[in-house]
C-alpha cells in the first residue's frame, strides 16, 4: 500500500501530541484506497483551524491517482469534525479507486478483443496447389500463342514454340503490350 503523509498545521489551536496522534491514527484509513504501490508516498495537508466555539478540519490529499482532493468540515467539536472528514474522504477515495480499476479493465477488455481479433485475421487457409496439364505436347508458333493469349481471360500462356523446339511464355504485360519468355532446351 502507497503511504500517506500528513502535514499537520494549526490555525489558532496548538496541535499537542494527543491531538497529532488521534489525526495520524484516523487518516491511516486512507492509507488502503491509495494504491498498491509500496514505494509511493501520497502527501496530505491537514489544516485545523479553531475560533471560539467553532472548530474546522480540512484535508486536501495531493496526487492520488492524477487527482488532488479537498474535504473541509466545520462543527462544534474537533473530533466530531475529523471524523467527517475522514469518512468523507475514505468514501472519495473508494470511488476513485473503483473508478481507475473500472477504467483499466475496460481497457484491458478493449485490448483482448482487439488481440482477438487480430488473431482471427491472422489464421491462414492452407494454400492448393492444383495441376493444370500444360499444353506444351502440341507445338505451336509465337503469333498463335499471342492470339490464343488475347482470346482468353488468362494472364499468360506456356507453350512449346514451333520454331526453337523449346518452352516459352507469353503474358499480357501492365503497359498492354504481350511480352515472351523463352526457356532454354525442354529436356
Amino acid at each position: 500500500m502507497a503511504q500517506l503523509k500528513l502535514n499537520l498545521i494549526g490555525h489558532g489551536i496548538d496541535l499537542t501530541g494527543a491531538i497529532k496522534n488521534t489525526l495520524e491514527e484516523k487518516f491511516k484509513r486512507l492509507e488502503k484506497y491509495l494504491g498498491d504501490d509500496d514505494r509511493r508516498e501520497v502527501f496530505a495537508d491537514v489544516i485545523v483551524n479553531k475560533e471560539k466555539y467553532r472548530a474546522s478540519v480540512e484535508i486536501v490529499i495531493y496526487n492520488v491517482f492524477d487527482h488532488t482532493l479537498r474535504i473541509k468540515k466545520e462543527t462544534d467539536d474537533l473530533y466530531t469534525a475529523v471524523d467527517y472528514v475522514v469518512d468523507a474522504a475514505e468514501k472519495q477515495l473508494r470511488r476513485l479507486k473503483d473508478k481507475v480499476k473500472t477504467a483499466g479493465k475496460k481497457e484491458a477488455q478493449k485490448s483482448k478483443r482487439m488481440m482477438t481479433v487480430v488473431e482471427e485475421e491472422v489464421v491462414e487457409k492452407p494454400i492448393e496447389i492444383i495441376e493444370v496439364e500444360p499444353e506444351l505436347y502440341k507445338p505451336i508458333s509465337v503469333e498463335d500463342a499471342v492470339v490464343k493469349l488475347l482470346g482468353s481471360n488468362r494472364e499468360f500462356v506456356v507453350f512449346c514454340n514451333v520454331e526453337t523446339g523449346n518452352a516459352a511464355v507469353v503474358y499480357k504485360r501492365k503497359d498492354g503490350n504481350v511480352g515472351l519468355i523463352e526457356m532454354p532446351a525442354c529436356k
